[in-house]
C-alpha cells in the first residue's frame, strides 16, 4: 500500500477531529478575533499600528503589532474564506505537527498504537491551547528547530544543517513573541554541548570551531529578535508580558498548572516523560533530552508552556525511548509495541516519500476549494464554523449593530476583558472597554480593572461618568452583571445564556 501507512490514518484522523471538534471550541479565545482585525488594517492601509485603534480607556496611547506577520496571514486567510478558513488552516497545522510527531516515534521502532498512544497524551496536555492565533506558529517552529537539535546531537545533520535556524527565527520573531523560547532552548542546547566538551563527556562537540560556530549561531538567531518594523519595543513588550505579576489573576493560560483546572491534563505526559527518561543510562543521557523538563518547569509556573512542553517531549522520546530499558524490555518479551528498526540496505536510494501524503492532501484541498467556491457542506465547506452562543453572546449582535449605526464611529462601550476581541470584530465602530493585549493597559490599568471585577462592582459607575459610556455588555453571572441588574441607573436591553446588555437610563 504505497499510499497509505500509519502515519496516513493517524493525520486523516487528528484533522477530521480537529475539524469536527473544533468547530466552535477552537474558537473561545477573543485574541483570534482581534488579531484578524489588526491583520485586516495593516493590510488595507499598507501601514503598521503604533497607537491604538481600539480602546477607549487607551485610545492613541502608543501600542504596536508585534505579531504583525501572523495577523496579516490570519487576515488574508479571513477574507478567503472567514472563519472557515482558519478553522481549516489550524486543523492543517496541528494534525501536521503532531503526524510529524507521531512519524518521528514509528522511524524509530515504535508500533503506531503506542506512537498514537503518545501523541494522546501530547494532545491532551495542548488542547487547551488550540486556538487559531499566532501561538501555533511557535507550536510549530518550537517542535520543527527543536528536532534539528535532537538531529544534529544524534548525528543525523552536520552542524551546518543548523543555520537554517536563522531564517525560521526571522519569520518567528515577526509572527509570535514564543521566538524567546525558541532562543532559550537553542541557547540551553549549545550550552550543554559546550559543558560536556569541556568536562569531556559525549556529545555532537569533537572541537573547538564547532563551539565556535554554534556561538556564532546562537549569536545570529539572538539578533533575529530585533529584526522587526518595532526594533526593541518588541522584545521590550514580550519582557513586560512574561513578567507581570498581574496576569495569573485574570487569564487562565497565565496562571500556575495547580490552578488550573487543565492543569491535570499535562501530569500524564510529564508522567511518561520522567518515566523513560529515569529508564535510560545516564551514559547515554544525551543534553537535549534535558529540554522538556526546563518546559514542564516553566508549565508549572504559567499553564501556557504545557503545549511547549508536549512537543519537545515528542521530539524527545523519539531518540530517548530507543535507549532505554522500557525499549530493551519489550524487544526481550518479543513485543510488537517496540522493534528496533531494520538498518536500511540502500541509504543513498533512500528520499522523501510523499505518496501516503497525497490521500490527505487531497482531502485538505477538497475542503479549501469548497471553501473559496462557498459550498455549504458540512465540516468540509462554508458556514461550518461558528461561534459559540453558549460562550459569545453572538445573540446579541442586532443589538449591538443597531446601537453601533445610530452612533458615531468612537462611540465608547464597557465590555468585560472576555468580550474585548468580540466587539473588535464585530462592532468596530464601537471602542471598547478593555480587551486582552494586556500589555497595552499595563499592571496597574489590570489591577483596577480586577479590583472592581471582585471587589467593587459599583466603580463602573463612576468609570460610566468619567468616559461617558451609555451601554455595557456583562458576562452572564459575574459581579458586574449582578451590580447592574440592580442598580437604578441601568435597565437591561436584552438577556441572553451567555451575556447580559445593560443600557443607561
Amino acid at each position: 500500500m504505497r499510499f497509505w501507512r500509519a502515519e496516513t490514518g493517524i493525520l486523516l484522523g487528528l484533522w477530521l477531529g480537529l475539524m469536527v471538534l473544533g468547530r466552535s471550541q477552537l474558537f473561545r479565545d477573543p485574541g483570534t478575533l482581534w488579531h484578524v482585525v489588526v491583520g485586516e488594517r495593516i493590510l488595507s492601509t499598507g501601514r503598521f499600528l503604533t497607537t491604538d485603534p481600539f480602546s477607549l480607556t487607551q485610545a492613541g496611547r502608543p501600542w504596536i503589532a508585534r505579531q504583525w506577520l501572523a495577523e496579516c496571514a490570519m487576515a488574508l486567510i479571513h477574507r478567503a474564506a472567514q472563519l472557515d478558513g482558519l478553522l481549516l488552516t489550524a486543523a492543517t497545522l496541528l494534525a501536521g505537527l503532531y503526524t510529524w510527531a507521531a512519524h518521528r516515534l514509528i522511524r524509530s521502532g515504535m508500533h503506531w498504537l503506542l506512537a498514537m498512544l503518545l501523541v494522546a497524551l501530547a494532545l491532551a496536555a495542548s488542547a487547551f491551547h488550540f486556538h487559531p492565533r499566532p501561538h501555533l506558529a511557535t507550536l510549530v517552529l518550537l517542535g520543527w528547530s527543536f528536532a534539528r537539535l535532537c538531529d544534529f546531537e544524534a548525528g543525523r545533520i552536520p552542524l551546518e544543517r543548523l543555520f537554517w535556524l536563522v531564517p525560521a527565527f526571522l519569520v518567528w520573531t515577526n509572527a509570535h513573541d514564543g521566538v524567546l523560547g525558541g532562543l532559550a532552548t537553542l541557547a540551553l542546547a549549545v550550552a550543554g554541548w559546550g559543558l560536556a566538551w569541556m568536562l569531556g563527556s559525549r556529545g555532537p562537540i569533537r572541537q573547538g570551531r564547532q563551539l565556535l560556530l554554534l556561538a556564532v549561531l546562537v549569536l545570529l538567531c539572538g539578533l533575529t529578535i530585533v529584526v522587526n518594523p518595532y526594533g526593541l519595543e518588541a522584545p521590550r513588550a514580550w519582557l513586560a508580558l512574561a513578567g507581570s505579576p498581574v496576569l495569573p489573576r485574570l487569564i487562565d493560560e497565565h496562571g500556575p498548572l495547580w490552578a488550573r483546572s487543565t492543569g491535570p491534563m499535562i501530569l500524564p505526559m510529564a508522567g511518561v516523560t520522567l518515566a523513560v527518561l529515569l529508564g535510560v543510562p545516564p551514559r547515554r543521557y544525551r543534553v537535549t533530552w534535558l529540554v522538556p523538563l526546563f518546559w514542564l518547569g516553566l508549565a508549572v509556573t504559567r499553564i501556557r508552556h504545557g503545549p511547549l512542553f508536549a512537543i519537545t517531549a515528542l521530539v524527545a522520546l523519539a531518540d530517548a525511548f530507543p535507549q532505554s530499558w522500557w525499549a530493551v524490555w519489550l524487544v526481550r518479551a518479543g513485543s510488537d509495541l517496540y522493534q528496533p528498526p531494520a538498518p536500511d540496505p540502500a541509504p543513498q536510494r533512500a528520499g522523501l516519500d510523499l505518496r501516503p501524503a497525497l490521500i490527505p492532501a487531497g482531502v485538505v484541498l477538497t475542503a479549501l476549494v469548497l471553501q473559496l467556491a462557498g459550498a455549504r457542506v458540512p465540516v468540509f465547506g462554508r458556514g461550518w464554523a461558528m461561534l459559540d452562543r453558549r460562550y459569545w453572546p453572538v445573540d446579541l449582535l442586532p443589538e449591538l449593530r443597531a446601537y453601533e449605526r445610530a452612533h458615531s464611529p468612537g462611540t465608547p462601550i464597557f465590555n468585560e476583558m472576555l468580550f474585548g476581541g468580540f466587539l473588535i470584530y464585530h462592532t468596530p465602530g464601537l471602542r471598547v472597554f478593555i480587551d486582552d493585549r494586556c500589555e497595552l493597559y499595563g499592571d496597574e490599568g489590570l489591577l483596577a480593572y480586577a479590583g472592581a471585577l471582585e471587589h467593587d462592582p459599583a466603580q463602573l459607575n463612576r468609570w460610566a461618568r468619567n468616559y461617558g459610556f451609555e451601554l455595557a455588555l456583562t458576562e452572564t453571572g459575574s459581579s458586574f452583571d449582578r451590580y447592574l441588574e440592580k442598580a437604578p441607573g441601568w435597565i437591561v436591553v436584552r438577556r441572553v445564556h451567555a451575556a447580559a446588555l445593560y443600557r443607561k437610563r
